[in-house]
């Protein structure tokens, strides 16, 4: 449906269209053409409706420039001199029409960053020195503190100080379902708190928030001309001397100014001029909609020809963070008591591992018990006492320099994990082990899917990663990839990605940290993740605000489907164009169904290029807690 304040903006070029609508109606009733001047009202509408295309064509002859303006400017003086004032009504009227239906179209892409902007609130509740006041959203500085009510947008990048609320980051991350926030989380701008009152410490305002980044670079983007446009514009050009050839080869060997001037109308490529930057702006926006970041349209082509994806692990496969991926057993103890005693132990303790094994206390809503005599040793583990019994939690060496009996089970459990990717600590009560912990980096649960459906597009997918070979491997194995290399330093993950493109292929890194940020500089397409280093976002050319790697899948399918609707038009026009001026020599066409054809052709090739801002396809799917469960 058109939104009529977008009309409002081209109330010009409405009232054009309509003056040659009212020619065009009063040229079909005949009994007027008694009492009016129909060739010179005719004439007037026409060069009142064609002012725009006359001015351009003025625009193009100054420049130098070959324009489709200049060839359809001289079809209508030509066929105004025959005195088809009839035809060069029709041409002018769809002319504008198509100018008027384009605009339209592409503003609908502008309004991206338009609805972005939209998003924050101009006023916000803002505590300082113990009184809360409104005031402008611009005149916040670092390290204010602000109040954010239910149902309001946050304002800012910060850390929630108070409060507790479930907070809707669908605009910036592209999460179907809203995160829970308490103290000490992390907010973004331009997200919706949903629930609760929150109280955040600023940390980033205004274009330094991620929310302003993300209109930078999508303001930057649309900037930004693709290769593939300057090949449109190219091929626009030479249709338009095409169609001057065509024209003059016509009448040659014709002597049919008619044929000529139909020839001249018919030819031209509109659509193909309009609908490739429409096509890239229209697939822009949409992507931007799903949390995927483009820097410009180079970057966008790029990605749809992309035949390599290559994978960091930490951080980009997996979470970057330790968890507990199972728990056992020695002494028939549950592994809830077990994990209940790991947890009292660390429960001050600061280490990766002790992180890891308190979030899974909390996921299984466990009490901590309280603990005595605690004591640390240095690249072992921890001893304390707890419920008057004398507790260890470490390695194996901790148990056998304290002489930990280990029964039979345990010396098999050890036995059988000798070949395990998985750290192990071990839990002893009153010298004897009872019980195991193993912790990894978990793999995304969207990988494998991501992986298989990058393998569907025709990707090699490749691991490039800077931890030991026995995970490398693992991981390799587990998601089926093509390639893996391992332990390789950031130099070496840039000699990697030139070996690579120097065999010909179209490289797209994927990475999130700062060892990351040559190879992302390198390949052909750089893909940041969201959770990623800001050395890492600025050196790529995509961003993913998200960490969802189902991300990269839709933005291959975007751009492969935006480069099919381009190529499309490119050689829809062609076909058009041959066809119309081989009818037009035959003298099969009149300049009337020339205007018809040539307009309509142009038409169809934006709409064509429009329907790319249509949503289609399932949602992507979204991140997982791990692939191992206790």
């Amino acid at each position: 449906m058109v939104n009529m304040a977008k009309l409002s903006e081209h109330k010009t070029d409405l009232i054009r269209l309509a003056v040659v609508a009212l020619a065009l109606c009063l040229s079909w009733l005949k009994a007027w053409k008694a009492f009016l001047p129909f060739d010179a009202i005719a004439l007037a509408a026409t060069l009142i409706g064609g002012y725009p295309m006359f001015e351009e064509a003025l625009e193009g002859i100054k420049k130098r420039r070959m324009t489709m303006e200049i060839s359809m400017s001289i079809a209508v003086v030509a066929t105004l001199a025959i005195g088809q004032f009839f035809t060069a009504l029709i041409i002018a009227f769809f002319v504008l029409f198509a100018e008027l239906l384009e605009d339209l179209t592409v503003s609908r892409g502008r309004d991206v960053i338009k609805k972005l902007l939209e998003l924050l609130p101009s006023q916000v509740t803002v505590r300082r020195n113990g009184q809360e006041n409104e005031m402008n959203v611009n005149d916040l500085t670092l390290r204010d503190i602000v109040i954010v009510k239910p149902g309001a947008r946050i304002p800012v990048d910060g850390v929630v100080l108070k409060g507790h609320s479930s907070v809707d980051q669908a605009s910036i991350t592209g999460e179907s379902f809203p995160v829970e926030k308490t103290e000490g989380h992390k907010v973004l701008a331009g997200t919706i708190n949903q629930t609760g009152v929150l109280e955040i410490q600023t940390a980033a305002i205004g274009q330094d928030t991620t929310f302003g980044k993300i209109i930078s670079i999508i303001g930057q983007a649309e900037k930004n001309r693709a290769p593939i446009q300057k090949v449109a514009d190219k091929l626009a050009a030479s249709l338009v001397y095409f169609a001057f050839g065509g024209a003059i080869v016509t009448y040659a060997l014709t002597h049919n100014i008619v044929s000529a001037i139909s020839a001249l109308v018919v030819a031209g490529a509109c659509g193909v001029a309009a609908g490739t930057p429409l096509a890239i702006l229209a697939s822009i926006g949409r992507t931007a909609k799903e949390g995927i970041i483009t820097k410009g349209g180079i970057h966008f082509e790029q990605l749809a020809k992309i035949d390599t994806v290559v994978l960091d692990k930490t951080g980009t496969l997996t979470f970057g963070t330790p968890e507990v991926t199972d728990i056992e057993s020695f002494n028939g103890l549950k592994k809830e008591d077990i994990l209940q005693l790991a947890a009292s132990v660390e429960q001050h303790s600061e280490h990766p591992l002790a992180e890891a094994i308190l979030k899974k206390q909390k996921d299984l809503g466990l009490r901590l018990l309280p603990y005595s005599n605690l004591e640390y040793l240095p690249g072992q583990g921890l001893v304390c006492r707890v419920n008057g019994s004398e507790i260890l939690i470490g390695n194996i060496s901790l148990m056998d320099k304290r002489s930990i009996k280990g029964q039979t089970k345990v010396i098999e459990y050890i036995d059988q994990r000798k070949n395990s990717t998985e750290t192990t600590v071990f839990v002893a009560k009153d010298q004897e082990i009872i019980g195991a912990l193993s912790f990894a980096d978990v793999i995304r649960v969207e990988a494998r899917q991501a992986i298989e459906d990058l393998k569907k597009f025709g990707c090699q997918v490749i691991l490039l990663t800077g931890d030991n070979w026995a995970i490398a491997k693992k991981i390799g194995e587990t998601l089926q990839l093509d390639k893996i290399f391992a332990e390789m330093l950031p130099q070496q993950k840039l000699e990697k990605i030139r070996e690579l493109m120097q065999e010909g292929k179209k490289v797209a890194m994927i990475g999130d940290g700062i060892n990351d940020a040559p190879a992302l500089m390198a390949a052909t397409v750089g893909i940041a993740m969201g959770s990623g280093t800001d050395v890492a976002l600025e050196s790529a050319g995509v961003t993913l605000t998200t960490n969802n790697l189902m991300k990269i899948v839709e933005a291959l399918k975007i751009s492969r489907q935006c480069l099919r609707v381009i190529m499309f038009n490119f050689w829809g026009t062609v076909v058009v164009d041959a066809v119309g001026m081989t009818l037009a020599f035959l003298g099969y066409l009149t300049p009337l169904f020339a205007a018809l054809i040539h307009v309509s052709s142009e038409l169809a090739f934006i709409l064509n290029s429009a329907r790319l801002f249509r949503k289609n396809g399932a949602p992507p799917r979204q991140s997982g807690v791990g692939l191992h469960e206790i």
